[in-house]
């Protein structure tokens, strides 16, 4: 974890706080695991979470390094509420498992492949699908690829995540306090 020290109002280090770091994995990083992004950081932000957990995103493969995600999946998040940051495509590294406290794929195999990239069972323990965090009445084992189907895909992926990452928020806080 990153440890971060901040001064306060006299002028004095304060203790210090550690940043607890989630990383949501797709396949190529412009679709799914971007819209887990967007909607944590907005549950993150609602939770009064945001000065000390942070996240980002990343695929598997590495289709679509350094560019933006993919324009459908933009709209939706736009039609939702949720605002671009940026992001540009990454893919996953060993250097993560090390970067991050908890790896969030999005579906079985990119849980497959992020899992035979861990070297350790603490590793192995930081990797924990999207799908512990839907709805209970959901019938999804994953989140579904909207890539090669229409907007409305793109939506229901979008409101999906929505619910999953704000139970997922709402668990943090939870284990802070």
């Amino acid at each position: 974890m990153d440890v971060h020290t901040r001064i306060g109002d006299d002028g004095q280090p304060e203790s210090a706080q550690q940043v607890f770091r989630v990383l949501f994995v797709c396949l190529g990083n412009i679709c799914r695991s971007v819209a887990a992004e967007h909607t944590f950081n907005a549950a993150v932000l609602a939770a009064g979470l945001s000065d000390h957990v942070e996240s980002d995103s990343c695929g598997t493969a590495a289709y679509h390094l350094g560019e933006k995600p993919d324009s459908r999946m933009l709209d939706a998040l736009a039609r939702a509420g949720f605002v671009y940051n940026g992001h540009r495509g990454r893919q996953f590294s060993r250097k993560d498992f090390a970067a991050f406290d908890l790896i969030v794929p999005q579906d079985d195999a990119n849980y497959e492949d992020v899992i035979a990239l861990a070297s350790t069972p603490e590793e192995m323990a930081k990797v924990v699908p999207m799908s512990a965090w839907f709805p209970d009445d959901c019938p999804l084992h994953e989140v579904p690829d909207p890539y090669y189907g229409g907007m409305k895909g793109f939506d229901e992926v979008v409101e999906l995540l929505a619910a999953a990452t704000a139970q997922m928020a709402s668990d943090i806080a939870r284990a802070e306090s």
